[in-house]
């Protein structure tokens, strides 16, 4: 019996290894395509992106990206790269993903297809939250210059620290609304845009308490001093009125009555 249980967990081992290396061997012209497939596309995306590259170069788009502050904010992150290499690396792994998901079916693997048709959908929502912060470094280069030149003009002190908060304020709506474009946690990206409000209004309220201190209090000045002039000229227009009116009156009483003929 021993004999014939051996025999037959023999048998059994010899049939699925049989069976294991058939699929194996099945399946290696699906992964040799798999393979072949992911080479070409690597190539051809790294064409790609290059060529994107070079035509966003080619028609300026680094120049525009530096006059709406989007290059400058991209160097504050701490990245080396600028606006064209952004969107040539954005269509490079668009044509990546494109070939990976080829590979996968080729592989007969729906989940990653799947996945990987998540993933291209998204890209939309992506492309439109790249547009929002370099309309929002637009916006706050503008502003910023704006309340710079305003504050200068009226002579009021920390022009430059106001300026900084409005970029900042408006660079932090843009990724609050790109946050939101991407549904990356509204919730919590929701209670950031309550606290940003509260400290934008807190530090808008201690600037101006503290660089137009001096100048309300010229202000403040003037006007006392304006409503004092003023209060004093009324006050002697009224004495200049009792006056006249007191001496009409005197020169009345003691002139001689007129003699009627």
């Amino acid at each position: 019996m021993n004999a014939t249980t051996v025999t037959s967990w023999t048998a059994g081992l010899i049939t699925g290894l049989s069976a294991g290396l058939a699929r194996f061997f099945g399946a290696i012209p699906n992964i040799l395509g798999a393979l072949l497939l992911l080479l070409i596309g690597w190539i051809i995306a790294g064409i790609v992106g290059g060529l994107v590259t070079k035509f966003c170069r080619a028609i300026h788009i680094d120049t525009v990206a530096n006059r709406v502050g989007a290059n400058g904010f991209l160097q504050q992150s701490g990245t080396t790269l600028r606006a064209s290499d952004i969107l040539g690396e954005i269509i490079k792994w668009v044509v990546r993903l494109v070939f990976i998901e080829m590979a996968a079916e080729q592989l007969g693997m729906p989940q990653v297809s799947q996945i990987i048709n998540q993933i291209l959908g998204f890209i939309p929502n992506i492309i439109v939250a790249v547009v929002i912060l370099g309309v929002g470094a637009f916006l706050g280069q503008l502003l910023s210059g704006l309340v710079r030149g305003a504050i200068a003009g009226a002579r009021v002190g920390n022009s430059s620290l106001l300026a900084k908060v409005t970029y900042g304020a408006v660079m932090a709506f843009a990724i609050i609304a790109a946050l939101n474009e991407l549904n990356v946690a509204p919730v919590v990206v929701n209670t950031l845009y309550i606290g940003l409000v509260g400290a934008v209004a807190l530090a808008l309220g201690l600037a101006f308490g503290l660089g137009g201190r001096d100048t309300a209090a010229r202000l403040t000045e003037q006007w006392v001093g304006q409503a004092q002039s003023t209060a004093q000229k009324i006050q002697a227009t009224q004495t200049t009125g009792d006056t006249v009116g007191a001496t009409r009156t005197a020169a009345m009483a003691t002139s001689p009555p007129t003699r009627r003929i």
